[in-house]
């Protein structure tokens, strides 16, 4: 009996070391597929710009995706803490402002979406360009008087209102994206939320010089705040792609993520 008990005790030990093994690797397993899921995020094809403003330093934003488009600063607009890691503050005052150069790949008239973080200041005038393509040829801006979030595009040569947010836009931190469908319709976001949309809009004409953060092409009508985490892609983006860019960048350093997470598991069991 005593035995008996015996190899009972050893065979349970057995066991339940095998099934911490297992529950182990199982967690390991899912962590590396959300991370290579993750990565494969920022792979993406159709996402033509990316800046995170996470340099905290110099004048070169640089583009996290595949197209390098990096940004030139313009008049040393100020690096402060964002959304997430750094970003950019504006100042209408000194006309600072970020340029990327319009490539094949930015030519977005079509089908896309804009995505961002902002948090607006003190304006110096009404209509104030947060993101935008070229020389008044799509943007999404502010406006003073109303405190709402506009998204206007000139087709055949025509300037046009496309679609006003419903809210005011909040003083704090806010996300915004944006989504211009030829196909179907404008739609506007706060937060992940809908806030606005328009009818089926017109092809936007071609877009000539810069993609501007802070202001519009060449350098005109200059905001006034916090702008983070700028997304472009050329197609149109779903409620659950704009919830994953809300909840922050996600391929970072998967590699190191997944060594401290087995070191941390085994500190416990040992």
């Amino acid at each position: 009996m005593y035995m008996h008990n015996q190899y009972y005790s050893v065979w349970s030990k057995i066991m339940r070391k095998k099934a911490k093994v297992f529950l182990v690797l199982s967690f390991l397993f899912s962590t590396l597929m959300l991370c290579l899921m993750a990565q494969a995020s920022l792979d993406d094809k159709s996402l033509v710009l990316y800046l995170s403003f996470d340099e905290g330093k110099g004048n070169k934003a640089e583009d996290g995706s595949q197209y390098g488009h990096d940004g030139e600063l313009v008049k040393n607009p100020k690096w402060v803490g964002g959304k997430f890691g750094t970003a950019l503050e504006f100042d209408g005052n000194k006309e600072t402002h970020v340029k990327v150069p319009i490539t094949d790949a930015l030519q977005l008239r079509e089908k896309f979406s804009a995505a961002f973080w902002v948090k607006r200041g003190k304006q110096i005038r009404d209509w104030n360009y947060m993101i935008g393509g070229g020389s008044l040829k799509w943007h999404v801006i502010f406006q003073n008087a109303t405190k709402k979030t506009y998204l206007w595009t000139k087709s055949g040569g025509t300037w046009a209102q496309k679609a006003i947010s419903d809210d005011i836009q909040p003083e704090d931190w806010v996300h915004i994206a944006v989504t211009h469908d030829t196909g179907s319709k404008v739609m506007m976001y706060y937060n992940g939320k809908k806030s606005g949309e328009g009818p089926k809009p017109p092809k936007v004409d071609e877009i000539d010089g810069s993609f501007m953060v802070g202001a519009r092409h060449p350098g005109q009508e200059f905001f006034t705040g916090v702008i983070d985490e700028v997304y472009l892609f050329n197609r149109i983006i779903s409620t659950d792609d704009i919830t994953k860019i809300i909840a922050g960048p996600t391929a970072v350093q998967p590699v190191g993520k997944l060594t401290t997470t087995w070191s941390n598991i085994k500190a416990k069991e040992e």
